[in-house]
């Protein structure tokens, strides 16, 4: 299944896990907090279970803008799911 963006794909709060318990080179910041939040292999997490968890590192103090309050629940999903695309062309997660 392709990770999507769009609202009714994370409306369904799709799971991810990861494919290994080696860890890849990442990118630093943000990536590595959405990483962290899937960590340990093989624990199953939900991307409302992501959003949770990365917001507990702090991550939207990464972004370059400041985002509109109204906007900040979508706008963290979605910079989620784009870093999980990035890691699963990797092979580094996979959805369940």
């Amino acid at each position: 299944m392709t990770i999507s963006r769009s609202r009714a794909y994370i409306d369904g709060n799709p799971r991810f896990t990861l494919t290994g318990d080696s860890v890849p080179r990442l990118q630093k910041g943000q990536m590595t907090m959405v990483y962290k939040a899937l960590a340990p292999y093989p624990d199953v997490r939900s991307l409302e279970e992501l959003s949770k968890r990365c917001s507990a590192q702090k991550y939207e103090e990464s972004y370059k803008r400041a985002i509109a309050p109204g906007n900040a629940w979508l706008f963290l999903r979605m910079s989620i799911l784009y870093h999980l695309r990035r890691m699963r062309e990797r092979g580094i997660i996979r959805e369940v």
